[in-house]
């Protein structure tokens, strides 16, 4: 019997599409990106009736995406478990920024989270303007660890885990330095430039709102809908898996 060519295997874009948006990352993804189209639009010079429908838009939209983060901190806790339970032998520099990072962002949805019943108006809490703060401090913390490491790899390279004996017979070590002018850096390069780009524009979104970094309204937007659409071809690939 005849296989299928790949070309004929391949699914169809709305096939593609529905492995998009049921997947959790990618359905946010698609939120975000109707939530920076609807913030750029309150900014834009529309009348005062279009302006406060994209407003509403963007609150609603927020609060959606709200919803489907609520549980992703556990996510980042175990992420935290892994690395503490790998043991010493096997933590390097990017493990270690890896475990802040991940504690920080724990923490930033932890406390995003305790909002949500204020952001439903179902209780309104005196504290949630002081709580929200302190979460946007952690997200900023852990996007300038996520930054940090990529920098570190550009620099020194990605940290390799330590070998399993503590030691590395010669060959290995002859066949790796010979290998490594015949290995392509450049595309792992690109890789690590195109996620420090995405970081340093989603760093605006906390730095704003907590009013380190003079942003405006539509910088911010237009910084989200940017690292928005480089972080799309991504995320798109790997829901079709």
């Amino acid at each position: 019997m005849a296989q299928l060519s790949p070309a004929h295997s391949r699914a169809s874009l709305p096939k593609q599409l529905a492995n998009f948006t049921k997947s959790t990352a990618g359905l946010d993804l698609t939120l975000r990106l109707l939530h920076s189209l609807a913030l750029i639009g309150t900014e834009v010079d529309f009348d005062s009736a279009t302006a406060m429908r994209c407003s509403v838009a963007a609150s609603q939209i927020g609060l959606a995406r709200h919803y489907l983060r609520f549980f992703s901190f556990l996510d980042c806790f175990q992420n935290v478990q892994d690395i503490l339970a790998a043991g010493c032998s096997v933590r390097n520099r990017t493990a270690m920024m890896e475990l802040v990072e991940s504690s920080c962002l724990g923490m930033y949805l932890v406390l995003e989270g305790t909002t949500m019943l204020h952001d439903m108006n179902i209780f309104l809490v005196s504290w949630y303007t002081p709580i929200l703060l302190e979460a946007y401090k952690f997200w900023f913390y852990a996007i300038c660890i996520a930054i940090a490491k990529t920098v570190s790899d550009l620099v020194f390279g990605p940290a390799a885990p330590s070998a399993p004996n503590g030691s590395v017979d010669e060959k290995t070590k002859v066949e790796a330095s010979g290998n490594s002018s015949l290995s392509k850096p450049a595309p792992l390069a690109v890789c690590l430039l195109h996620r420090l780009v995405i970081d340093c524009l989603d760093l605006t979104i906390p730095g704003y709102l907590l009013g380190w970094m003079p942003v405006s309204n539509m910088g911010v937007a237009i910084a989200m809908l940017a690292s928005t659409i480089l972080v799309w071809p991504t995320a798109w690939a790997k829901a079709q898996q």
